[in-house]
């Protein structure tokens, strides 16, 4: 069985490493997890496996942190998706002047196309020596295999350009 887990701290704390210890006491394992530290506050995500009664263990552990910080835990079944493994896994980087719609329009892009947004990651900031702000957006993509890249590429990169933005479309690169 499994348990996402999502935790908010708006201070500095040792957030992260408390989650970490209440998983491994209860005997259970992470499979996934991040942990980002956004303006004066950490935001973490975990998702976590062991048998029941480990599991169990692990969500009274986390409702005592919930004391400390914002935490949130929702059980999964044990269904495990198939067609994970008949998807491509893409990366797209855009960078984009800052403007209002930019993200939403990416994502609507993709959601039209069936492609599920494996990971998304955003930030904007202002450029050195010039008064003007910049947005870069990282996503991961699972491409069905019945789409054709090619096409998909092609109409993303014409996409891209018809709202002014620079894009790739590339494959991800497993690192050995």
């Amino acid at each position: 069985m499994q348990l996402i887990i999502s935790a908010l701290e708006v201070q500095e704390s040792d957030l992260f490493e408390r989650l970490i210890a209440a998983i491994q006491e209860s005997a259970c394992r992470i499979l996934e997890s991040r942990m980002t530290r956004l303006a004066d506050g950490y935001a973490c995500f975990m998702l976590a496996e062991g048998n029941w009664n480990h599991l169990a263990r692990l969500e009274n552990s986390l409702t005592g942190l919930q004391q400390r910080a914002q935490v949130f835990f929702k059980r999964l079944s044990e269904s495990v998706d198939a067609q994970e493994n008949s998807e491509l896994l893409y990366i797209a980087d855009i960078v984009a002047r800052d403007r209002s719609g930019i993200l939403l329009d990416l994502i609507r892009f993709f959601s039209d196309q069936g492609i599920v947004i494996q990971d998304l990651r955003s930030s904007c900031y202002q450029l050195p020596y010039v008064d003007s702000s910049v947005c870069t957006i990282h996503l991961m993509l699972r491409i069905p295999e019945e789409i054709s890249v090619l096409s998909l590429r092609d109409e993303f990169l014409d996409f891209c350009e018809h709202l002014q933005v620079d894009a790739i479309l590339e494959p991800v690169k497993l690192v050995f």
